[in-house]
């Protein structure tokens, strides 16, 4: 493995240690998005991958702008790292934590309801 490494890194890199952690390195900006009455909606953000480490957790916040109050499902793991959406309930604003786990993927989120809000 170690081989595979070094062949990977640059010429000057250093080694990177076996305990370095991986957080999530995703901007922390807000995203712009919609949702449609009686149906749910995805909103994903594909500008960033998440890569988790063992008993990592993932922050999700909303905020309605315009529009109903919101229900809102969001996308984390299982302890098995097989995807899970994690009821985060309704209202105009939120936020939750959900077990994300060792597992490389986008963060996503499931709406209900007429409106228009951030998330990130």
């Amino acid at each position: 493995m170690a081989a595979i490494s070094a062949a990977a890194a640059p010429v000057n890199a250093a080694p990177m240690a076996a305990s370095a952690e991986f957080a999530p390195l995703c901007s922390s900006s807000w995203k712009s998005a919609g949702s449609v009455p009686g149906r749910w909606s995805k909103v994903k953000d594909s500008t960033c991958s998440v890569i988790g480490r063992p008993g990592l957790k993932v922050g999700y916040q909303w905020a309605v702008e315009r529009g109903s109050s919101i229900c809102v499902k969001v996308k984390g793991s299982d302890a098995r790292g097989q995807v899970k959406w994690y009821d985060a309930g309704c209202g105009k604003k939120g936020s939750v934590k959900v077990h994300w786990g060792n597992v490389a993927d986008h963060k996503e989120m499931k709406v209900k309801g007429a409106a228009l809000f951030k998330w990130r």
